[in-house]
């Protein structure tokens, strides 16, 4: 008897040609495709294949994205670039050039690309997709050398790659050809952005090609940093051999990318007071006529500003001037070297090997959700800190606040809030290999067998820690001191804080991560019924071995320099107190998966197809798991992530509509996960002050499972309306309905009077049947370009895209449940052509300057806004209204 699963998985294959056999019908009455349809239904892609196959007959959900499309879209990133896929959410690229989050069909929110690897010409620049501050996308800088960006989802994307059980996007590099050709780019905006990129390709002989290009550019930052906030670039080449007879080909690829780049994060917010916390039933729901900046501007603010840019840390290093300017800085040299040959015998080999090391930088500031009055926030101040410190201070009442920059004290009305500035640095090496043989076999149709092996060897050494500084919040913050007073207003004792640093060095850790793997995976690419049949049948099996040395940042030690008195006008109680590395912890595992997937296309005719797939794919623990020991290999159940995916769709091309229709179901089991908390009712906590030092309190770990399923339904269409010449309509979008499933566990919550700490209660958590945070149910993208030559004789392309994204909670607990609202995008612009060599675009990001946040913090009852008549947050907003152009010219 054959599983349930898989006999549910051969009824989807069987039955979706079967519920469309009426379309099928109707479509052959359609007139034969012309000549521009025809090139849409010759449309190659690689990703996700044993070898190349037309778009049309692939067994699963493939988009792509041409040079030309990418021109039009002007995407500042990666993720702004995805966000036109249907079924990614990319957060509306709100981090800056770099570091952004995506998400793929309803797959768990954890941070940067988990679930959707990011190749460049089939491997990846990095094998672990997801390393804490080095986000997958840090190394992928799409230029005028990408030819396209293809996206597969699921299905052959988690047999073929490492990591690809949500989405695998391969950025397809140029090469040379018989021709000399190349492209000159100059691009300017209104945040003092130019950019400068080319490529040149063409033939070094008959035999040998070359391609050569990259961009540099620097930029002021989308937010008002008050320094240069985005330098650097990326150079990238490679040669091509070929032989006569072209049975056998080499490819060089080298790539050297030195950038630096903004990180923006949170800013603070209120909104009208609330009574209780929200409910699932009863949520807090954010508007944003109701919402007002904290000094902040919500377009073009950010908390960086050139007065925090450079602070002092204290570690087990000693001390260290910190600039964070350096932002998200990737510096990597990787190499690439690809083989394929054909045997006389009809045997194929194709083999890739790829090497990238350097490191990459990680300065960013996150934003305390302590935003009010100087007035208030002193008196929090005196309360929380300087009382701890009291043979100090035996004669304050009270803490006030001075700017840094002129020694003035800070007016009781003005802002001020804590900074958090994340400092993180990775060296990192990572070396891939994928070695593939393949056979074409006759047998009822003929199979495309190909049996490949895939090793892989990287590292990956981080050091992260934190500060604490103090700030106002206002166009330009500003570090100020705190000083504990007297009764007469005069500064006692040490300061509070050192040169706008309240804590020297806290929170972070240490890691030292090597892991090596490999897999081995067999799929056959079976045509049949006369090539109407295409079938895909897939398996891979991967081990991974790690051995990782972790060291968090636990021992708190006073690190006041000698000669200095404690509690001298010249001392500080900011390095009183900083956390060094502990003992080293740890973990050698080793774990293996099995994965599997089958697809199905039936070509009902020429431009209409049918496809349907099952697969069940495995993520195995991510770098950021291992670094952070985010399991214990000791305790029981599972410790690989798997997703059972099951699809249908169609797609049909003419001459004036194209359609690829998916109806999709996900069904995500997680690893075993814990979630740890200090446990005050120990009897070994240190009281401190009206309360515990909960950071006495003894770690406790509780275990639960936290698994996602979801339905939905993604639509990617174009429409060319026959009476409106050069006009087309595209859209894609997706309805989806994610839940969250078995996820019950509890936490520590503060208790606050007044903002200060009064003691802890536990808090349940529940989120079973909740969607999942950060995540909407509807998602749209609506395209237009209009070439309006044939009326005007002018050049001239108009172009606009809208994108909706529906309401999302910050978080899917059952406490404190607060909804962001719905929010739309538009952008839009021109392309003038000056000849078929030369143009001119004019782009708009953000028309409208639509105000909204992309994703936020729940909002607490028990955090007041300045007034005490307001509840704060903090939230990431959309970036304000940007105007660029650019000039490209090609030969």
């Amino acid at each position: 008897m054959r599983h349930p699963r898989r006999a549910h998985a051969w009824q989807l294959l069987t039955l979706a040609p079967l519920a469309l056999a009426a379309q099928a019908v109707c479509a052959q009455q359609q007139p034969a495709p012309d000549a521009e349809s025809t090139e849409r239904l010759q449309e190659v892609v690689v990703t996700g294949n044993s070898n190349k196959v037309l778009k049309k007959d692939s067994t699963n959900t493939i988009n792509t994205l041409s040079a030309e499309e990418i021109r039009r879209l002007a995407p500042i990133s990666t993720a702004d670039l995805l966000q036109n896929v249907p079924g990614i959410f990319a957060e509306g690229s709100t981090a800056g050039e770099a570091s952004n989050n995506i998400t793929v069909r309803g797959l768990p929110v954890t941070g940067g690309y988990r679930y959707a690897p990011q190749l460049i010409d089939g491997l990846p620049w990095f094998e672990e997709p997801e390393v804490p501050f080095m986000n997958n996308d840090v190394a992928v800088r799409d230029d005028l050398m990408t030819r396209r960006v293809e996206v597969v989802k699921g299905g052959t994307g988690g047999i073929l790659y490492s990591n690809g059980l949500g989405a695998t996007v391969n950025h397809i590099t140029r090469t040379g050809g018989q021709t000399l050709e190349g492209g000159y780019k100059l691009e300017v905006a209104d945040y003092n952005f130019i950019r400068n990129d080319f490529y040149v390709a063409g033939p070094v002989n008959k035999n040998w090609t070359f391609a050569v290009g990259g961009f540099y550019r620097t930029s002021d930052g989308l937010r008002d940093t008050g320094y240069t906030a985005d330098k650097g670039g990326q150079l990238r080449g490679n040669l091509v051999f070929q032989t006569d007879d072209g049975r056998t080909e080499v490819q060089m690829h080298a790539l050297k990318i030195n950038d630096r780049t903004a990180f923006y994060q949170n800013v603070p917010f209120q909104v009208p007071a609330i009574a209780q916390p929200g409910t699932p039933a009863d949520p807090v729901k954010i508007r944003m006529d109701q919402v007002w900046p904290l000094g902040i501007d919500f377009g073009h603010g950010t908390v960086a500003s050139s007065s925090n840019r450079r602070f002092t840390m204290l570690g087990e290093y000693g001390s260290r001037q910190v600039d964070m300017a350096d932002g998200i800085h990737p510096d990597f040299d990787i190499y690439t070297l690809k083989l394929s040959h054909e045997f006389e015998s009809g045997w194929t080999f194709d083999g890739g090997l790829r090497h990238s090391s350097g490191s990459s930088g990680f300065n960013g500031v996150f934003t305390g959700n302590d935003t009010t009055t100087a007035a208030r926030f002193n008196n929090a101040r005196f309360n929380n800190d300087v009382l701890r410190f009291s043979s100090f201070y035996p004669t304050a009442t009270g803490v006030a606040a001075y700017r840094l920059s002129d020694g003035s004290k800070v007016a009781d009305s003005a802002y001020l809030d804590y900074l958090i500035p994340f400092v993180a640095r990775t060296e990192a090496k990572s070396t891939s290999a994928d070695l593939r043989l393949g056979k074409t076999v006759d047998w009822l149709g003929e199979h495309h067998l190909t049996l490949g092996a895939y090793f892989t060897d990287y590292s990956n050494k981080q050091n992260f820690q934190q500060s604490l500084l103090v700030s106002t919040m206002e166009e330009h913050p500003q570090l100020v001191e705190l000083r504990a007073i007297d009764a007469s207003g005069t500064p006692v004792g040490p300061s509070v804080t050192s040169n706008g640093v309240m804590r020297l060095g806290f929170n972070g850790y240490l890691a030292d991560a090597t892991v090596k793997g490999e897999a081995l995976y067999l799929q056959d690419h079976w045509e049949t019924l006369d090539r109407r049949l295409k079938l895909d049948l897939g398996v891979r099996h991967q081990t991974q071995r790690a051995d990782v040395v972790y060291n968090v940042r636990d021992q708190s030690t006073n690190m006041t320099p000698a000669g200095v008195v404690p509690g001298s006008a010249a001392d500080t109680i900011a390095d009183d107190e900083v956390l060094l590395p502990g003992a080293n912890q740890h973990l050698k595992s080793k774990l293996s998966a099995t994965g599997w997937s089958m697809g199905a296309n039936y070509s009902l005719q020429n431009n209409l197809a049918v496809y349907g797939l099952a697969s069940r794919s495995f993520r195995l623990p991510s770098l950021e798991q291992l670094n952070q020991l985010q399991f214990d290999p000791s305790t029981p159940g599972s410790k690989v992530e798997r997703i059972m995916q099951y699809e249908g769709g169609v797609r049909y091309y003419a001459k004036t509509w194209d359609t690829q229709l998916a109806l999709f179901y996900n069904k995500f089991s997680p690893r075993d996960q814990y979630v740890e908390y200090r446990d005050f009712t120990s009897p070994s906590c240190t009281p401190a002050g009206v309360t515990v030092d909960i950071n006495s309190c003894p770690l406790t770990r509780e275990f639960y499972r936290r698994g996602i399923q979801n339905i939905g339904l993604e639509l990617e269409a174009a429409w060319r309306p026959p009476e409106v010449k050069g006009l087309e309509l595209r859209f894609n979008g997706v309805v989806q309905d994610p839940k969250v499933v078995d996820a019950n566990y509890r936490t520590v919550k503060e208790l606050r009077v007044n903002d200060v700490v009064t003691g802890y209660t536990f808090e349940q958590i529940g989120e079973d049947g909740r969607r999942p945070r950060r995540l909407a149910k509807v998602m749209v993208n609506l395209q237009t370009s209009w070439d309006l030559k044939p009326y005007t004789g002018l050049p001239l392309k108009p172009y606009a895209k809208y994108t909706y994204f529906g309401s999302r909670y910050s978080e899917s607990q059952d406490v404190n449940v607060t909804l962001y609202p719905a929010y739309y995008h538009l952008d839009g612009g021109f392309i003038w052509d000056f000849s078929a060599k030369s143009s001119f675009q004019f782009h708009v990001s953000n028309i409208t300057n639509r105000l909204s946040f992309t994703e936020g913090d729940p909002v607490f009852t028990d955090l007041k806004g300045p007034n005490g008549a307001t509840n704060r947050g903090v939230s990431r907003p959309l970036f304000g209204r940007t105007i660029r152009a650019m000039y490209t010219y090609f030969f």
